[in-house]
């Protein structure tokens, strides 16, 4: 039972999310696709910057091993923060790509340039 709580957790926000979007504050249920095409586009993103981050990071943990005499531990890459912002690095230039003129993301509301 453990194992499906967080699931479960996750599908009962997700369904009052639904609700207070169609019933609160007047969302299309058509708009839902997209929406979820555009979180996976973002959820790739931050994977790719995920590993991108870690590829580096490690890079740099061994090469700072080898030119220097102290020792320095890969586990400085174990931390969940990295998660976290590797998914904003992502969130913000899935942004700047959809706000390009002329890019396939011409939904988002452009500001001043």
């Amino acid at each position: 039972m453990e194992e499906l709580f967080l699931p479960l957790l996750v599908a009962l926000t997700s369904v009052g999310a639904y609700v207070v979007g169609r019933l609160v504050l007047g969302l299309s249920p058509r708009a839902l696709g997209p929406a979820v095409r555009h979180a996976l586009e973002v959820t790739g993103l931050a994977v790719v910057f995920l590993f991108a981050n870690l590829s580096i990071g490690l890079a740099a943990v061994l090469g700072a091993r080898a030119l220097s005499a102290r020792f320095i531990s890969v586990y400085i890459l174990n931390d969940a923060s990295l998660i976290a912002l590797s998914a904003l690095q992502a969130i913000i230039v899935n942004w700047w790509w959809r706000s390009a003129p002329g890019s396939r993301g011409g939904d988002v509301q452009r500001g001043p340039a």
